[in-house]
């Protein structure tokens, strides 16, 4: 790091942990030293320039959700960051009630920034936004998958209209002729919808292009918010402005973890589901009832005996994804919310026995809520993160508490991304070191690094 290189040139707050440690691993892959924490205990090392605190704030009450966030930026100022980026999900997961608008608007105002962009788009995967309406491939947001989901049904396609509804300050909406014109006239639209008492600007964005337009055009706004794709960009903005140089761009290193390996997935999207049913294939698969367990019986006690059963021998998956009319089913019996945390508390408890008590070393958690209770069951303050591979691949690796010898290899996938295969894949990469060169100059990664596996392993 050179001696202009301020210690913290970013510092992120994710509101959930799969997004969160996606970011952190985006910029690993550009070559920015990154670190994560979990929660609001764990200190911030210095050394890096860039850090990321992970909340799980997403579908909490909105009041919770905003303290929690305005003590991670207060922390983050405290260690020098100049701007704040607030992480949320590339489909705008949130409710009418919040936590989107009312977290984004308190940092505003505790920054001291006049505008803030939302830019939740990931065009990799075909999340883009135009004329203020998310899409999710050729289909708008509120036609598609997104309205089951059992937590944040997003009904909305307009974006504008969804984050009006959560916010005090007036939204609106930086559109793709402004957007494709490049950094300059986005600036000139942020100014220009300022002086009209717009604070809070939705950004159309279709290509990988308007990502690194908008990148260019916020480096040095205060608060930024949006998708980690977005923030992606940031890097080569930092150079070319000075804020970095390429002394202090860095390889990006995992070292080699053998050990039993377990995936525990809690999210109920189509690709979760369809992934387990591709790891079922070939691995032992658990499938959790909730409905048995609502009823009283111990389901953690028969997911032991199944991974005794199975482990070390077998990579192994335990699941409380269901199909959607299930889910819809026992959420009407007992109520969204208690079907949510039901199946959140019974893979963090499980998630005990298998690290703790069986040793798994190796592990994929898919859903983001589900993430979040299993990597505070087991006491995980700190994550290092790997190299971006692609959506839904950001290797890491945590050390147990009491534990600093004995790593634990990680993954938090969010519960819509990833291929067929993403499963038995990973835990089966994580058995080889990686080191990845900084991709300043392209972006997406061009070619995983991920290696298909030829079957069965442990």
């Amino acid at each position: 790091m050179t001696a202009s290189t301020p210690s913290l040139l970013f510092g992120a707050i994710a509101d959930d942990l799969t997004g969160g440690t996606e970011l952190a691993s985006m910029l690993v892959a550009r070559g920015i030293p990154t670190r994560c924490t979990v929660g609001l205990d764990a200190p911030i090392p210095s050394g890096n320039l860039a850090h990321v605190i992970l909340l799980k704030t997403r579908v909490i009450a909105a009041s919770d959700a905003v303290r929690q966030v305005l003590e991670a930026a207060d922390r983050l100022i405290e260690a020098g960051a100049r701007q704040i980026f607030f992480k949320y999900c590339a489909t705008f997961d949130s409710t009418p009630a919040g936590n989107i608008g009312p977290c984004a608007e308190a940092l505003l105002k505790r920054l001291g920034g006049g505008v803030a962009l939302f830019t939740p788009a990931l065009c990799e995967t075909g999340r883009t936004v135009y004329q203020g309406h998310m899409f999710g491939g050729v289909q708008l947001l509120g036609e598609s998958p997104k309205r089951f989901d059992p937590l944040t049904p997003m009904t909305d396609s307009n974006l504008v209209r969804v984050l009006q509804a959560q916010s005090k300050g007036k939204v609106g909406l930086v559109p793709y002729l402004v957007v494709d014109a490049g950094a300059v006239a986005i600036r000139n639209a942020i100014g220009e919808h300022s002086a009209r008492g717009e604070t809070l600007l939705v950004t159309d964005t279709i290509r990988e292009r308007d990502l690194a337009a908008i990148a260019e055009a916020a480096f040095d706004l205060p608060l930024m918010t949006g998708n980690s794709s977005v923030a992606a960009h940031l890097p080569p903005a930092w150079l070319a402005h000075g804020l970095v140089n390429s002394g202090d761009l860095a390889a990006a290193s995992l070292p080699a973890i053998e050990g039993p390996a377990a995936v525990l997935a809690g999210s109920v999207a189509d690709r979760t589901i369809e992934q387990l049913d591709r790891f079922a294939q070939k691995n032992p698969l658990l499938t959790i009832d909730l409905a048995s367990a609502f009823a009283g019986a111990d389901v953690v006690a028969q997911a032991r005996a199944f991974a005794e059963l199975h482990l070390p021998g077998a990579m192994i998956a335990i699941a409380t994804t269901a199909p959607q009319a299930t889910v819809e089913a026992l959420q009407q019996a007992h109520g969204r919310d208690a079907v949510a945390a039901k199946a959140e508390e019974i893979l963090a408890g499980i998630a005990q026995i298998l690290v703790r008590d069986l040793g798994v070393r190796r592990l994929v958690v898919a859903g983001g809520e589900t993430a979040g209770s299993v990597v505070k069951a087991l006491g995980i303050d700190r994550i290092a993160m790997g190299a971006y591979e692609g959506p839904g691949l950001s290797r890491a690796v945590a050390h147990l508490p009491g534990q600093p010898s004995d790593p634990l290899a990680l993954m938090l996938k969010s519960g819509k991304l990833g291929g067929p295969d993403i499963f038995a894949d990973v835990l089966q990469d994580m058995t080889r070191a990686t080191t990845v060169a900084p991709a300043i100059d392209t972006w997406p990664p061009a070619k995983p690094a991920i290696r298909p596996t030829t079957g069965k392993a442990s």
